[in-house]
């Protein structure tokens, strides 16, 4: 099978998505090239490909970016910029990489923000959703057993604290689940809910928690790579599942740790 046929059934099955302006398509390798085993990572760091390289993996699938921005040569960042070795690097060993991101993002129940859902523990359909949100409903239950139980789940993708901001003991209704680079507090809020989980690149904090005071919502701030992290292995359990191939999902987690 060659990365291109990947690339193809991606492109039948993600009917949501304007692949005239989508950013999932190949960005190093060869689309013809025999795939020999596939590595699925949130981030194309370059230890990360060369872990899936080391596996007998030579087709690479991104959620995120190749570069956060564009390492040219030809500008002085000099020859040993971490982003010119990469590319380099990939130039040398032929890796074929791939952005599988506007698909992922909206896929029905196991893409981005339905594997997210189910991570934290709430199964059922939700009550409301649009791109990028599910709100779900947690009636009977206080804004601390929900915060409690979502800090449990995330220390298990590395994130060891939760940012919270609103009253531990007040009754909770309706819970917002965002993932992304984007996380809308109006909009989660003006889907009916009443606690709002924001990513920490989707939200400014001190826009975010003055509104948050003067609402009365409740905010928890998770990573960005923690609230997508449940969806790369989803992404990897359906490629596995539609080729016969052999499948690496590389863990990313959270970006960072925090000292107490």
């Amino acid at each position: 099978m060659q990365a291109k046929d990947i690339d193809a059934h991606l492109r039948r099955v993600g009917t949501w998505v304007d692949w005239e302006h989508s950013c999932d398509r190949f960005y190093a390798g060869d689309p013809a090239a025999e795939v020999t085993g596939i590595a699925v990572c949130w981030l194309s760091a370059l230890g990360a490909l060369q872990q899936a390289h080391q596996a007998g993996c030579n087709l690479f699938v991104m959620h995120e970016p190749l570069f956060a921005s564009e390492a040219d040569p030809e500008q002085h960042i000099g020859p040993d910029d971490p982003w010119v070795r990469k590319r380099r690097w990939l130039d040398q060993t032929g890796m074929v990489v791939y952005r599988c991101h506007d698909v992922w993002d909206d896929f029905p129940e196991v893409g981005i923000h339905g594997a997210w859902a189910k991570w934290l523990g709430f199964e059922g359909p939700p009550v409301a959703s649009q791109k990028w949100y599910e709100v779900h409903d947690v009636t009977g239950r206080t804004v601390g057993e929900l915060a409690r139980q979502i800090a449990a789940r995330t220390a298990e993708l590395g994130q060891d604290c939760v940012h919270f901001i609103g009253d531990l003991d007040r009754p909770a209704s309706r819970i917002a689940l965002g993932t992304g680079a984007i996380t809308n507090y109006r909009v989660m809020h003006g889907m009916g809910a009443d606690v709002l989980v924001l990513t920490d690149d989707g939200t400014r904090m001190w826009e975010t928690a003055q509104w948050a005071r003067d609402s009365g919502a409740t905010l928890l701030i998770v990573n960005h790579a923690t609230a997508e992290e449940p969806g790369m292995r989803t992404l990897a359990d359906y490629l596995a599942k539609q080729f016969s191939l052999p499948v690496k999902q590389i863990p990313v987690g959270c970006l960072y740790r925090t000292i107490k």
